[in-house]
Parts: C-alpha cells; structure tokens; sequence
C-alpha cells in the first residue's frame, strides 16, 4: 500500500492571499484561524482539491488563531 503524504500536511492553508472567505463555505476542517487543516483536507472539496492552488499557509505551531 502506498501512501501519499501532501507538501502542506500538517499547516493552515487557505486559496485566498489574505482572508478565509472560501475556507468558510467548504466542507472540510478548520484551525482556529479560519484556514483549513491541510492534512484533513476532504476529497469531496471543490475549493481544495490538489489541483488548486494555496496562496497562505503557516504552520500549526505559528497559528494566529492559537494551537489546536
């Protein structure tokens, strides 16, 4: 069994360069700060899917909305 492990797991990533207005309206988990948890990122996502591009990011231990 092969397993994929995605370049942003365990950050916030978020489609927008500032803000979480999409991350708002999709299905998958979110941190504190609004963006969603890369490493939980559903499959279903139109908004995440791996074809789609990540403009912020930052790692957990550096969330402004705290540590999950």
């Amino acid at each position: 069994m092969t397993t994929t492990t995605r370049l942003w797991a365990g950050d916030h990533v978020g489609r927008d360069f500032t803000g979480t207005r999409l991350e708002a309206g999709c299905p998958c988990p979110k941190a504190a700060c609004g963006l969603v948890l890369a490493d939980r990122i559903r499959p279903d996502c139109p908004s995440h899917a791996a074809a789609r591009s990540m403009r912020q990011s930052h790692p957990t231990r550096n969330c402004p909305g705290g540590h999950q």
